[in-house]
């Protein structure tokens, strides 16, 4: 896997000005379990979050201690305890994200897609965990 060529997949969608909305017009169609999730979202800031964390996954290794508090951090407001954010919810938000890609990233391909999936799974495995 290349972290290089998520990187640079990372940013040409940031090129577009869309990416952080285009994923929340993927990700609250994606299950009528979602939208409700988001119903008292300020997105403007939401949208930052979004931002701020993948760009946070795709740039750093969970192993990085800035990285790893971050993903902790996140993994504890999304926990049972608090906003409560099922685990099984990460796979619909992964596969949102990776279509966002796939719509605003013309140099997408099946395998970059594959490297998506490989980049963001450690962090979302400890998020999760967090549950």
């Amino acid at each position: 896997m290349s972290a290089a060529e998520v990187q640079a997949s990372f940013k040409r969608c940031e090129l577009t000005g869309d990416f952080a909305e285009t994923f929340y017009s993927i990700f609250l169609d994606a299950s009528d379990d979602i939208a409700p999730l988001f119903a008292n979202t300020d997105f403007r800031k939401q949208r930052a979050l979004l931002r701020g964390t993948v760009f946070m996954m795709v740039m750093k290794d969970v192993d990085d201690a800035r990285a790893n508090g971050h993903f902790v951090k996140v993994g504890e407001s999304h926990s049972s305890g608090r906003l409560d954010i099922k685990p099984e919810l990460y796979e619909v938000w992964l596969d949102s994200l990776c279509a966002t890609v796939k719509k605003l990233d013309p140099e997408w391909t099946e395998a970059l897609e594959t490297q998506w999936w490989q980049k963001m799974r450690p962090a979302i495995a400890l998020i999760t965990s967090m549950y």
